[in-house]
């Protein structure tokens, strides 16, 4: 969609998935973006074409929940229904690593990766998260062999952990209506971000990490400052759950 206008139509559709779309993220240059499916798959589509230019499949259609692009742009990182994250190569074209932190009966619900590459977390459905320090930030090649911090961050689902783009704090939403602020590296709870009236579906830190948007299925998004933990904005109008949200406080100089 084109967002500087009032046209209401699509300018692209990028189909071929067989099953609800759970992910979706655009390259740096924004020459292709990436999805993934509940049908098991993660597409790469061409943003000016809409051609699937690659398609990966895991073994028995397992549900893709989240996926995250590292910052070398070469790299995915996802997490499934059956609790698998995976390192997708798009050079190799093909899994480099393949890691089940907890057990294969627990889904991972998020993942994100640091700015800087050094850091990959995910996060999954009884409320545990996991973060890996990576030897080599310009790339993960592996994951099984990699540091990694457990922690519990909430007693039910987590629905999305995000790591701040200064690389110094995790957020993460849950079905507890709360979004927790986590000092890295050693995970040291910070604040406690408790307004909603339902889960918290998604949230997201503004450029310079010095705020946090989240997103409920009370219909209502909110807008943190995070060095007091106070609630400054509130955004209503949805009928529904609101499930996504994304945050453009970026310079246009």
């Amino acid at each position: 969609f084109e967002t500087n206008t009032s046209n209401g139509n699509p300018l692209l559709s990028f189909e071929g998935h067989t099953n609800n779309v759970t992910a979706l993220g655009f390259q740096s240059d924004a020459r292709w973006i990436y999805t993934g499916s509940e049908d098991g798959t993660i597409k790469i589509f061409d943003m000016r074409t809409a051609v699937c230019q690659r398609n990966y499949e895991i073994k028995g259609k397992i549900a893709v929940n989240t996926v995250a692009l590292h910052p070398n742009q070469a790299q995915l990182i996802s997490g499934d229904q059956n609790g698998c994250v995976r390192v997708w190569d798009l050079v190799a074209n093909k899994c480099l690593a393949e890691v089940a932190p907890q057990n294969e009966d627990i889904a991972i619900r998020s993942v994100s990766v640091s700015s800087d590459g050094k850091m990959i977390v995910a996060a999954n459905n009884v409320g545990n998260c996991f973060l890996w320090h990576m030897e080599s930030p310009q790339t993960c090649s592996s994951l099984e062999g990699a540091p990694k911090d457990a922690k519990r961050v909430h007693d039910t689902y987590v629905l999305k952990c995000q790591l701040s783009p200064d690389d110094r704090c995790l957020a993460t939403a849950s079905a507890d209506r709360t979004v927790k602020i986590w000092r890295l590296p050693d995970l040291t709870l910070e604040k406690v971000l408790a307004k909603h009236q339902r889960w918290v579906y998604d949230c997201v830190f503004s450029a310079d990490s010095s705020y946090l948007v989240s997103a409920s299925s009370d219909g209502s998004a909110r807008l943190w400052d995070l060095s007091s933990g106070e609630m400054i904005r509130h955004y209503t109008g949805h009928q529904k759950a609101i499930v996504a949200v994304a945050l453009n406080d970026t310079s246009t100089d």
